[in-house]
């Protein structure tokens, strides 16, 4: 920048200097702007302080020629002044910097053109600025590196046009990709290698096949990962004394070196707790992580503290807090904890803020959450809340937080959603190992206006199966938790033996009782007809043939903690239900199931579930119990090495005739994978009893397998494979099924 006055006005000022008489002011009497081509002449006086009127000052002018050159869009900003009517005008004479017209990337290959333009900060129509250039250039070196080219050459070029304006050319040698071939732990002797890499980010192996590859911004949080395996080891002065990358350019490979010092492992010495007058110590005693004697571990420490706090948030003093002191000692390689509680006052909800429903309205959220404003906080409330808001299935994502409120005893409740489409129109086809290939047409809408209500027309037509289902539900009846709704239904299906015909409708009722329980009641009326039975079947079974009228009430009483209905992680479903008919039509007969099923998530995401179920039913008159009510065991959610109820007791001609009886236990260790996928490993066990086989616990079936699980737009599809292991004659020595949903 340079500051060029005219020698006229040091001539005036040498005049005025020089005279014996007081010096006149000499007055500004216009300010202009020479040079501007697109920025415009306001914008450039707006940052100057000297106004037409104002007396000539040299050091003002200075600043404001500063202030004009921090706008950023010059190169270069000088300062011209002469006599104009009688005193002087101020030109400010500008060279503007080039704008940048057009970004382009040329020798990139392997990474997109639009992945490296999002990197970077330099934008079309930006003032050309050559220090953004080079910082574009090393976001991009970076960039490449993070992906494994550390061979990457990028060289930005300038071309101008005519008017002055430029083309900025990030010019890419790409080179190749540099994979990981060893991470190596030196200095690791109380620790075995193996356990540090597996804590690491960056991986020798991406799933289990790939070369790994180097990403430097992922070296730091590698270190603190190093750092906390070995804290959480009683190793609290570990440290990483330095890391170093090897690269092999013949091979096109690196090592990650690091290098750490472990220092003495240290053992929990003591720990006491001060502050606690609201429990028995012995109950603050028993969430504590840590026992005198153990490896000191952080982790555990901070898991203390969470429990603790949670302890306290169970009788409303959700504002409590521990600080922990730790003293270590060196003698020993002992460590001693205190925790210091401060109990804080009850909390109570000052305010619950809901944001993010567009088309829900207020009250559908609000009336699921557990809490209203002036009641006492709670931890678990706020759990239950996300957890009630999630298995509406209106979401995609439901965050619950908490804000400090007006003063301590107070908290504000912030719930946050983002909704997800609730409505749905399809036409379309599978294919399942239970119905065959299917076409489908579904018209549903889960949030009907925003209301809550749940509204569907379901068709499904294919092989062996043609359904249609009309249903409503008001959730929240007279706006209250009583949830009611009907069901119009029509079943035709043709099983190996028979074809079964079914046309009805269904009242329904339920409502909530306690923290998670729920009674069900209905009414339901149908035309069940069973047809073209085999000529050679046993007179029992042509008894059934025929139509039948059937009215049956069925209650029932549900305990469901799951965390998601769809994919649960932790919690169970507990449910007893019975069914009576024999209110009018010409069926007589009571049918109950009671089942529960169990998920408990384990380490790094895996989780093992389980199920137990059982069932019973009986005729109420002379007549045989009814053949569509029996029970089947196979396919895809019972014994999975049989197909769909092919495991049933059987005539003296070989016919299934069902059970009046059946158990059945299932058992499933799921491990998490990428892309939304799930790997799982099953055991099932169970039987069917009744009619031609004694129920005997002992004379089960079992099965073992595996399966793959992915959570796709359309729901959780699985495949399984069952082997038969205690295969019989004549039996299958497993079977493949397919299916939608959660086995349990």
């Amino acid at each position: 920048m340079r500051l060029s006055v005219l020698c006229a006005c040091a001539a005036l000022l040498a005049v005025a200097t020089a005279s014996a008489q007081p010096p006149r002011p000499i007055v500004i009497k216009d300010i202009t702007v020479e040079g501007n081509r697109r920025v415009q002449e306001a914008v450039i006086l707006g940052r100057v302080q000297t106004k037409p009127g104002s007396f000539f000052n040299p050091s003002q002018l200075s600043e404001d020629v500063r202030s004009v050159f921090g706008l950023g869009f010059f190169d270069d900003v000088q300062l011209k002044v002469e006599d104009f009517e009688g005193g002087l005008k101020v030109t400010f004479v500008v060279v503007e910097r080039p704008f940048v017209r057009d970004i382009d990337f040329t020798g990139n290959k392997k990474l997109a053109t639009a992945d490296l333009q999002d990197k970077i900060d330099l934008k079309l129509g930006s003032v050309y600025n050559p220090v953004a250039v080079q910082k574009a250039k090393e976001v991009l070196q970076d960039h490449y590196e993070s992906e494994g080219y550390f061979e990457v050459q990028i060289t930005p070029e300038v071309e101008k046009f005519s008017d002055g304006d430029v083309k900025v050319v990030f010019s890419i040698n790409e080179g190749r990709r540099i994979s990981i071939d060893k991470i190596i732990i030196r200095g690791a002797r109380g620790l075995d290698e193996s356990e540090i890499k597996k804590a690491l980010a960056t991986q020798e192996r991406e799933y289990w096949i790939l070369p790994g590859k180097l990403q430097r911004q992922r070296i730091d949080e590698d270190i603190e990962r190093i750092l906390a395996v070995y804290n959480d080891n009683g190793y609290v002065q570990a440290r990483v004394e330095s890391h170093e990358i090897q690269v092999d350019r013949q091979k096109a490979t690196v090592n990650l070196i690091f290098t750490v010092v472990e220092g003495p492992q240290y053992r929990l010495e003591n720990l006491t707790i001060t502050g606690v007058t609201l429990f028995p110590e012995s109950e603050v005693l028993r969430v504590v992580k840590l026992k005198r004697g153990d490896v000191f571990s952080r982790t555990k420490l901070r898991e203390t503290l969470r429990e603790i706090t949670d302890l306290y948030s169970t009788i409303g003093h959700a504002s409590a807090d521990v600080s922990p002191r730790t003293e270590q000692v060196e003698a020993t390689a002992g460590v001693n904890v205190v925790l210091d509680i401060n109990e804080g006052p009850e909390t109570y909800v000052e305010r619950i803020n809901i944001t993010g429903n567009v088309r829900s309205q207020d009250k559908i959220l609000r009336r699921e959450i557990p809490m209203h404003e002036g009641e006492l906080f709670t931890l678990q409330k706020l759990q239950r809340a996300k957890q009630r808001l999630n298995n509406l299935g209106f979401f995609e994502t439901v965050n619950v937080s908490t804000s400090p409120g007006s003063d301590k005893t107070k908290v504000i409740v912030n719930v946050d959603v983002k909704e997800r489409p609730t409505g749905v129109f399809s036409l379309g086809g599978g294919f399942s190992s239970v119905d065959s290939f299917l076409g489908t047409i579904d018209l549903a809408q889960r949030n009907f206006l925003g209301r809550g209500w749940e509204a569907s027309i379901r068709l499904r037509l294919g092989a062996n199966t043609q359904q249609g289902v009309v249903s409503f539900t008001e959730p929240w009846l007279f706006d209250r938790p009583l949830s009611a709704g009907f069901d119009l239904f029509s079943t035709s299906r043709s099983y190996t033996d028979y074809d079964y015909d079914q046309l009805g409708a269904g009242l329904r009722l339920s409502h909530p009782f306690l923290e998670y329980w729920r009674w069900h009641a209905q009414y339901r009326i149908s035309r069940d007809k069973i047809s073209h039975l085999k000529e050679d079947q046993t007179s029992a079974l042509q008894d059934q043939a025929g139509t039948h009228y059937t009215s049956l009430v069925s209650g029932a009483v549900t305990r469901d903690s799951r965390d998601n209905l769809q994919l649960p992680t932790r919690g169970g479903l507990l449910s007893v239900a019975v069914d009576v008919a024999g209110l009018g039509g010409d069926l007589h007969y009571v049918k109950s199931v009671a089942n529960a099923s169990y998920f408990k998530p384990l380490w790094l995401g895996h989780i093992v579930s389980g199920r137990v179920e059982g069932a019973y039913g009986f005729s109420l008159d002379n007549k045989d119990y009814p053949l569509f009510e029996r029970f089947y065991l196979g396919g895809p959610n019972t014994i999975r090495s049989f197909k769909f109820r092919k495991l049933s007791p059987k005539d003296e001609n070989g016919f299934p005739t069902g059970g009046t009886s059946e158990v059945l236990g299932n058992l499933e260790y799921i491990v998490p994978m990428p892309l939304n996928i799930r790997l799982a490993g099953f055991f099932d066990i169970g039987n069917v009893y009744g009619f031609s086989q004694k129920f005997d616990l002992t004379d089960t079936r079992e099965a073992v397998g595996a399966g793959i699980r992915w959570f796709s737009p359309f729901g959780p599809i699985r495949v399984d494979y069952g082997i038969n292991a205690d295969r019989r004659k004549g039996e299958d020595f497993g079977a493949l099924n397919f299916s939608v949903g959660s086995p349990f």
